[in-house]
């Protein structure tokens, strides 16, 4: 493959490159494109690097995966409540299960993944968008989160889903080092509207 391959207009989710029927889509990183620009619901990009190409070496067919989590704010101190899973700093979420509504699947996961009870769920805050490969194929996962408030202080970590610890952190302290820079990105986006869920 050459260093740079030519570019082309490049569909902006994966049902709209399904019904075009090819033999194979491609999965971009959009951050390592060169000269994005956005037209209706595609974009294009005047040439593509080979790292942007996410799924191709080896090959692993995209397949969508749906979750939803929580920026769970404490009540009283205003902190953020947090997860270590798998040794890295992390906000606890899940996949959804058939059925279900994804504001449902916030709480039950939520409460799954960190043992808490007394949660009060607000407004759909935004989505994240992250690819991952797992079993043959690679997953792009969207993850919505809605905003929450607590004041537990004991938790059940869910120790089958490598989760060993939940604690409060100052959002800050979230914001800077949580491993995942999507979730890094969001509570920074969301660092001003938060405020207002932990004043209402």
């Amino acid at each position: 493959m050459p260093s740079i391959a030519k570019g082309g207009l490049l569909l902006g989710n994966l049902n709209e490159a399904r019904q075009l029927e090819t033999e194979a889509v491609l999965v971009m990183d959009r951050n390592a494109l060169i000269h994005l620009r956005r037209i209706g619901s595609a974009y294009y990009s005047e040439c593509i690097p080979p790292n942007a190409i996410m799924n191709l070496d080896p090959y692993a067919p995209p397949r969508a995966v749906t979750a939803a989590g929580g920026i769970i704010l404490n009540r009283t101190t205003d902190e953020l409540l947090c997860i270590r899973r798998h040794g890295v700093l992390d906000l606890p979420k899940g996949k959804l299960d058939p059925g279900e509504s994804i504001a449902h699947c916030a709480v039950r996961e939520l409460q799954e993944e960190t043992g808490i009870r007394d949660l009060v769920q607000g407004r759909l805050l935004g989505t994240t968008v992250h690819g991952y490969r797992r079993a043959g194929f690679f997953e792009i996962k969207t993850t919505y989160w809605y905003a929450f408030t607590s004041e537990s202080t004991q938790f059940v970590p869910a120790l089958e889903e490598g989760i060993d610890a939940v604690f409060w952190v100052p959002y800050a302290h979230a914001e800077q080092n949580i491993d995942y820079p999507a979730l890094r990105n969001l509570l920074t986006d969301l660092r001003s509207v938060i405020q207002e869920v932990g004043e209402s």
